[in-house]
């Protein structure tokens, strides 16, 4: 490939990389928005107890979800490192897991809504840090749409 097809191609990549970024931010930021507006209102006209708190970690909830979404990643990318350690090069390795619950409708209900909460927390907790992971790679792509133009 030539020169130019090869920079067209990061270009394109950088931009179609950055619209998914800046989607991200405002889909996740709206998701937690609608959750506090909507628990909030509807705490406030019914007199729900705690429901300001409430309706602050459910508006968390969306980044809690991206914070989990890295810790799983980072943590399977971890156990491949290992295991690329431990057997080497070479080994076609396949893996296959199996979890089998049986659950009724209220633990279901109980278990979303308890995921629920344990997601807003680590959106207040870590939300800030994948916000800013964003926010850096959007600049990086930026950086390289204007350095290869």
């Amino acid at each position: 490939m030539s020169y130019h097809k090869n920079r067209s191609i990061v270009i394109r990549n950088a931009i179609i990389d950055s619209l998914f970024v800046l989607w991200c931010l405002v889909w996740r930021t709206g998701l937690g928005l609608i959750f506090f507006i909507i628990y909030a209102s509807l705490g406030y006209i019914y007199s729900w107890p705690f429901y300001l708190p409430i309706s602050i970690i459910l508006g968390f909830s969306p980044w809690g979800w991206k914070v989990q979404e890295e810790r799983r990643d980072r943590e399977e990318e971890r156990k491949m490192r290992k295991f690329e350690n431990k057997i080497g090069d070479g080994v076609i390795y396949a893996r296959a897991e199996s979890n089998i619950e049986i659950n009724y409708r209220g633990v279901i209900f109980l278990k979303s809504v308890f995921g629920l909460f344990v997601s807003g927390f680590w959106g207040i907790m870590l939300g800030w840090k994948a916000v800013l992971d964003m926010v850096v790679q959007l600049v990086d792509n930026i950086r390289t749409v204007v350095k290869y133009m």
